[in-house]
């Protein structure tokens, strides 16, 4: 079928109007005075130029750094991935393997995670051979050679493979002055009839080995009779050491007692080889040592009259032990060094005492533990066993430079407690002390005693602070009722001014007031370098001999316990002391070299003594029959 044919009609032209296009023209706009010339167009032209150079640098720029953190993002990805696939393979070893396969590996995984705890952790009990975190310590062969009734035995370890050997020989390094002073003390104790001068570095330390001791026994009519005991390397040197040292031109006779064989001289003089060790000294010494090596009679180290030697570290250095005979027939009534070890022992009470030096990595420990009698203490109580045990806390409101700092538990009432110990017969400081309390009373009615000690209940520090001139002391206590005392020491006033009028002044100073740090600061200016000051706050009471001392407790500046010194000394000492002392060797040292001091003899000995040491610290716990002692030498 044939589709309809369209139709297809012409376009229609119409006539296109001839129109004119309209000119504008282009608007000119006002240009600034002197815009016309040449020369301005060229500075536009230079400031176009460089802003269009300013953004292409800027483009230039942050297109690199954005090209760059691209690539950070991207080596991230690349990372992530990587460590994704990892850890899915890692977890796949697990995941894919048997039963017996995951025994296997986590049996092997406890094995290596006991091996480490038996290695590294510090578990009592485990030998020091397995476990890193225990040091051995050196063997001593020389105790057992030393009978029970001795009054003194001193030993010094000479073996060259223990770690206190090492460490005790840099730390002598160190103080090379103190090394001197106990290498020229040490020839006097060793028995000498010959009269020979002897050098302990070339005529017996080449020979020695291992040990070298000495000990004291009680002879007739309260002599000591001593014996030198060393072991033995060089044969051939420790006889010509013997012959140097026994009666000269006199000739040994041979005795044997038991299994050694003992040369006997004139004067009661023996020597005797006890297996590799070489004894010498007083015969009867000397037989007394073969009687306890043989087990013909107790040696220290098996009866009970020693037990105050358990209480020393087993890696020691040296280490000197005295029975209670030893410290009533050797250390008691004797001054000097001797008398004021008595505090820290109490000869009247003691049954027996030990020390020992302990070379750390960073300095010199000394333990020094005394074993007490209670029936002789309930007589005589010890001064530390009358202190009670405090954790010191006050070491922060002290300056971070503080020369030294003593600190104690319970200020008030330990006070009263040892001046009523003391009783109406009390010499010293105690008596001192009860008659200016009794002369306060009778005069304007206030006993410090009685009203102010009480008061003060809580833990108490002595601190020095340095200065470019005097250094300032501050008194410290804690847990303070400030309402009592405060009425106590505005009694005390009046007296303190009154003595001070009688001293004959022409003019008689009185307390002021002033504020620091928002707190009010009672002062009495007594001299020109002490300027008497105390406050109460937080519960403290701080009395200063200068406002100064006052403004550092109150400042939140650094103090002594956040130290680098106080914290070296502080690791190696006890948490809970009776009582605390520290000092800074720099700083006292350096106060000591800012002020006269320094042309006195025994702080330029000092001084010298310990130059390559930077602090000190000391502990004292005297709670239950026993007063132990700790000391810290930090060296540089």
């Amino acid at each position: 079928m044939k589709r309809p044919r369209r139709l297809r009609l012409p376009r229609p032209r119409l006539p296109r109007p001839n129109l004119r296009r309209p000119k504008l023209r282009r608007p000119r706009l006002r240009r600034a005075a002197g815009d016309g010339d040449g020369k301005s167009a060229k500075s536009r032209n230079r400031a176009a130029g460089g802003r269009k150079r300013l953004g292409d640098l800027w483009f230039r720029v942050s297109t690199r750094f954005r090209a760059l953190g691209y690539g950070v993002r991207e080596k991230a990805q690349q990372g992530g991935r990587l460590a994704r696939r990892a850890g899915a393979f890692i977890v796949g070893l697990w995941t894919n393997r048997s039963r017996e396969g995951k025994l296997r590996v986590g049996a092997v995984a406890l094995v290596l995670v006991l091996y480490a705890v038996v290695k590294f952790a510090p578990i009592e009990g485990i030998p020091c051979e397995i476990s890193a975190a225990h040091e051995c310590a050196p063997p001593n062969e020389t105790v057992d050679l030393v009978p029970a009734d001795a009054l003194l035995y001193a030993h010094l370890t000479l073996d060259e493979d223990s770690t206190q050997f090492d460490r005790a020989a840099d730390a002598l390094d160190e103080l090379s002055d103190l090394r001197t002073i106990l290498a020229a003390e040490l020839p006097g104790a060793i028995p000498a009839p010959s009269g020979a001068a002897i050098d302990p570095e070339s005529d017996l330390l080449p020979w020695a080995e291992r040990d070298l001791a000495l000990a004291l026994l009680p002879g007739g009519q309260g002599a000591a009779n001593p014996v030198l005991i060393a072991g033995v390397e060089d044969r051939e040197a420790a006889d010509a050491f013997v012959a140097k040292v026994a009666p000269a031109g006199a000739q040994p006779t041979e005795e044997k007692q038991g299994d050694a064989t003992l040369d006997v001289y004139a004067g009661d003089f023996a020597t005797a080889y006890i297996g590799e060790k070489l004894a010498l000294g007083d015969e009867p010494a000397v037989r007394a040592a073969i009687d306890a090596d043989s087990g013909e009679a107790p040696s220290i180290a098996d009866g009970d009259e020693a037990a105050v030697r358990d209480e020393l570290p087993d890696a020691r250095a040296a280490e000197v032990y005295l029975s209670r005979q030893g410290v009533q027939q050797l250390l008691a009534g004797r001054g000097g060094a001797a008398g004021q070890l008595e505090t820290f022992v109490d000869y009247g009470a003691t049954s027996g005492i030990a020390a020992a030096a302990v070379a750390r990595e960073d300095g010199i420990e000394v333990e020094l533990a005394s074993e007490l009698d209670p029936k002789l203490t309930e007589q005589s109580p010890s001064f530390f066993s009358q202190l009670p045990d405090f954790e010191p806390g006050l070491a922060d409101e002290a300056g971070g430079r503080a020369i030294g700092y003593v600190g104690v538990g319970e200020l008030g009432p330990t006070l009263n407690e040892l001046l009523g110990d003391a009783g109406k017969g009390a010499t010293g400081l105690p008596a001192s002390l009860q008659s200016l309390a009794a002369r306060l009373e009778a005069e304007v009615g206030v006993n410090p005693l009685r009203d102010l000690l009480p008061v003060l209940g809580g833990e108490a520090a002595l601190v020095a602070e340095p200065t470019d001139g005097v250094p300032f002391a501050s008194l410290i206590v804690d847990d303070v009722d400030e309402d009592e005392a405060a009425e106590a020491l505005a009694a005390l006033q009046r007296p303190l001014l009154a003595s001070l009028r009688g001293g004959g002044r022409g003019q008689v100073p009185s307390f002021t007031e002033s504020d620091v740090d928002g707190v009010t600061v009672r002062s009495i200016q007594l001299s020109p370098t002490v300027n008497l000051s105390y406050a109460l706050f937080d519960g403290r009471l701080v009395i200063s001999t200068d406002p100064a001392g006052i403004e550092q407790v109150r400042a939140d500046a650094d103090s002594l316990g956040d130290s680098e010194p106080f914290e070296r000394v502080d690791d190696h000492l006890p948490d809970e002391v009776s009582a605390l002392v520290f000092l800074n060797l720099d700083e006292l040292f350096g106060q000591v070299t800012r002020t006269d001091l320094v042309e006195d003899p025994f702080f330029a000995n000092l001084s010298v003594l310990f130059d390559n040491a930077s602090a000190l610290g000391l502990a004292v716990n005297g709670e239950g029959d026993r007063v132990s002692t700790d000391l810290f030498l930090a060296l540089d």
